[in-house]
């Protein structure tokens, strides 16, 4: 495979190169057939018609710090972090910020602090995560209980079509897209008739990255809604238009230990009306990975912990938890709330220091189900894993019913791959079954796109391909995401642990493990690897 004529950023098809774009965060590997490096708008609607041209699949990607599997993929990856890095501009009056797609979140907000506001959704990926990725995702956080997820953040966007035509959202009719103009013609009447019908069939959490957001388009009829959370696979976002909010003046955190599950989801609800900007839940099964670690004295009958933030005075929330509350413990001054913070921060790096043979593994790590049912679906999680031979980690945003969930396997045993593929489709039928969604801010990417006509119906799921149609006819971006393709399912040969793993050239794999330990998914990848003579350009 040759570049295409007249790109003028890199073009590599050599081995090396392939392999360090063959995994992202999550537990999958596949490796491309190429990797492209577009400079510019120019060059990447360059790409899309080359690709169109040829029939190959363009795999869009940011950090790569995204976990199940919308990064990676057969055709060409094309990494976005050298392009599209114009430099945040905010306008304090409007209360906005403009900034090209691969500008990190982290970065966003130092620019917003300085006139006093922020960009309120907070993933924990802040420090490497692109606001494109976050649009593409339709990310979030342990503030979304406040705040919401992206799309209610997102003004507007620019984009490059699979026509290898540049757009924006807010752009006059007479100067849209061919692909927008197709699918206001041929889909977008649809979805306004059958509003009613498409919030039926959409899971009533407060959190939800699956499937392609009809229900709000058919309401809204913003492009912008459309696009954020389609994954890549309704066009390329380039640069982002942000809404932001005022910075808060001082916080205070509570406390919760809980004896039972039972009172989880009360606990919460009682919680909710007093307005917390965060309301985190660290479970028993948390507590005891680290408990070697930790610094202050949790009683041993401790099910799960709520940490509960609050813009201001949180001292009406120990009165309406005290009947739930083992014990409360109120902090107020920076330091206290920073030190009762840390427990939330202890996973991680005992996490990243496993040994290779026992990985933690985000299989099922982002569903979010009704906040009422949230200890049926803490026990249903536990259950699971324990049916399936894993241990397991759980904790979250129980503020909105979102809980992450990572399984400890010894990827040595020769039948863990067939118990993960169990475990997944056991655990998506407990979201479903409770009215819940298997991708409450990370997507669907590969792994979770087979349950999207279970989760939503065989309707909402056609209309979701006629969406991808007409916005993308060639089927050439990020095919396989949001839209599964048939008979796809987690096999050994697609993940990047076990026996039957792609095999990557020697060295590869432990490069590409110390970034994984490391999170250090802001480097850019080909930075590991020279360009070697003779490599396609």
């Amino acid at each position: 495979m040759h570049a295409p004529p007249g790109l003028r950023g890199e073009f590599r098809t050599d081995d090396v190169a392939r392999a360090l774009y063959a995994e992202g965060a999550g537990i999958l590997r596949i490796v491309p057939q190429a990797v492209a490096v577009p400079s510019g708008v120019d060059d990447l609607a360059l790409l899309a018609r080359w690709a169109a041209g040829a029939g190959l699949a363009l795999v869009p990607r940011g950090a790569g710090s995204g976990m199940p599997g919308g990064n990676i993929g057969t055709g060409v990856v094309v990494d976005l972090t050298q392009a599209f890095r114009d430099a945040p501009v905010v306008d304090a009056a409007a209360g906005t910020a403009r900034c090209g797609a691969s500008v990190t979140y982290q970065a966003l907000n130092a620019a917003a602090a300085a006139y006093g506001l922020h960009l309120p959704p907070d993933p924990s990926s802040g420090a490497f995560c692109t606001l494109g990725g976050m649009v593409a995702t339709n990310a979030a956080g342990s503030h979304s209980v406040k705040y919401g997820a992206m799309r209610r953040w997102v003004r507007q966007l620019e984009f490059v079509t699979a026509d290898g035509e540049a757009g924006r959202t807010d752009a006059p009719a007479e100067g849209r897209t061919a692909a927008e103009q197709r699918f206001l013609r041929d889909v977008a009447p649809t979805l306004r008739e059958r509003a009613a019908d498409l919030a039926a069939a959409v899971p009533h959490t407060t959190k939800n990255s699956a499937g392609y957001a009809l229900d709000v388009y058919a309401t809204s009829g913003r492009t912008a809604d459309l696009l954020t959370g389609s994954e890549g696979t309704l066009a390329f976002i380039t640069a982002v238009e942000v809404a932001l909010a005022p910075l808060p003046e001082d916080r205070s955190t509570l406390l919760v230990t809980l004896r039972s599950l039972d009172d989880v989801g009360p606990a919460i609800l009682a919680l909710r009306p007093l307005g917390p900007s965060a309301v985190e839940l660290l479970d028993r099964t948390y507590l005891d990975f680290v408990r070697g670690a930790v610094q202050r004295h949790i009683p041993a009958d401790t099910e799960a912990v709520l940490l509960v933030e609050f813009e201001g005075d949180g001292q009406r929330a120990v009165a309406a938890v005290r009947h739930f509350a083992e014990t409360t413990e109120l902090a107020d001054d920076v330091a206290s709330v920073s030190r009762l913070w840390e427990l939330r921060h202890l996973a991680s790096p005992i996490l990243a220091s496993l040994p290779n043979n026992l990985r933690s593994l985000q299989l099922i790590e982002d569903g979010c189900v009704p906040v009422p049912v949230l200890g049926r679906y803490i026990r249903a999680l536990r259950d699971s894993a324990a049916a399936h031979g894993f241990e397991i980690v759980i904790f979250g945003h129980a503020g909105d019913g979102h809980l992450h969930a990572n399984l400890l396997a010894d990827v040595s045993a020769p039948d863990f791959a067939t118990r993960l593929t169990s475990c997944l489709e056991t655990v998506t039928g407990v979201q479903l079954s409770l009215g819940g969604t298997p991708s409450g801010e990370h997507g669907d990417g590969r792994l979770r796109a087979p349950f999207l006509a279970p989760a939503f119906g065989a309707d909402f799921a056609e209309l979701c391909r006629r969406t991808k149609v007409a916005w993308d006819p060639a089927m050439i971006l990020n095919p396989g995401v949001k839209l599964a393709a048939p008979g796809a399912k987690l096999g050994p040969e697609t993940l990047k642990v076990g026996a039957l793993a792609p095999v990557l050239p020697d060295g590869i794999g432990a490069r590409l493990r110390d970034v994984e330990r490391a999170a250090g998914w802001g480097l850019f990848k080909l930075s590991l690897a020279p360009s070697p003579s003779g490599s396609a350009r």
